[in-house]
This record gives structure tokens, C-alpha cells and sequence, in this order.
């Protein structure tokens, strides 16, 4: 699995990061063909706090209008660069830190079903790193 870590992290070093809202999950979208699917809670982290999270998305809090959660993380994240990049190994739970001060949160929250998958560009092919149920990576 560190292997698995290492490559994910080197990949991600130095890249700005772009969200789109799809019918069942979220893309985190790093450029030159790295992207980051993501089906289980996550979370943007400032100095202030939680500023967002993904059960955010469409919630009126008393608003004028609901959240829009795609928009509100572009705009936390923009033009900001990944500097560090966490794995737990136990549970791969996943942590993107960024120059900024946010960091991206990835809760691996099931023991059976994939939490996130990462499509990494490896060698002149796509990697496709994968946090299992219950915790731990793998890879195709």
C-alpha cells in the first residue's frame, strides 16, 4: 500500500484542484488527466473551521437560495496547490492540504464498498488507485 500512497502523493504535489457535482458522486479533477471520484463524505477545512461539506450541498440554512456545493468548494479552493497529502492506512482515509490554509477531507466511511478512486497518470497509462471497504488501497 505505501507504494500505492507514494504514487498518489507525487502525483497530486503542486496541482490545483477542480469539483463538479455528478448524478451519484463528486469529481475532484487535478489536471493533466488526475482526478479523484469520491462517493463517500468529505469536507473542505479552513483556519476558520468546517467552511463545507458535501451534505451541504443544496441546503437552505436560511438562506435565499440553497447551497451550491460545487460552486462554494471551487470558490474555497481556487488557485490554491496541493502541498501534502495524507493516507491513513488503516482506513484510507484521505487528507489533501493545499498552500492556501483549506484542506480536502476523504471519510472512508464503509467496510464494504469503495470509498474513492483515484485515476493517476503512471508510465504513459492510467492507474486507477481504489480505498477499499474497511480500509486499505488497490490498484488496477
Amino acid at each position: 500500500m505505501q507504494s500505492l500512497a507514494s504514487t498518489l502523493t507525487a502525483a497530486l504535489q503542486g496541482r490545483e484542484c477542480r469539483i463538479t457535482r455528478r448524478e451519484a458522486d463528486w469529481s475532484f479533477d487535478f489536471g493533466r488527466r488526475l482526478s479523484i471520484a469520491v462517493s463517500v463524505p468529505w469536507r473542505v477545512v479552513t483556519a476558520d473551521g468546517i467552511a463545507h461539506g458535501d451534505e451541504d450541498d443544496g441546503q437552505w440554512f436560511g438562506l435565499a437560495k440553497p447551497v451550491d456545493g460545487e460552486a462554494r468548494t471551487n470558490e474555497l479552493l481556487s488557485r490554491q496547490k496541493v502541498i501534502g497529502v495524507e493516507l491513513d492506512g488503516q482506513t484510507a482515509d484521505l487528507r489533501v492540504v493545499f498552500d492556501g490554509g483549506a484542506r480536502l477531507d476523504f471519510f472512508n466511511n464503509s467496510s464494504g464498498y469503495e470509498g474513492w478512486q483515484a485515476s493517476v497518470p503512471a508510465g504513459g497509462k492510467e492507474l486507477t488507485i481504489i480505498a477499499l471497504g474497511g480500509g486499505g488501497l488497490t490498484a488496477h
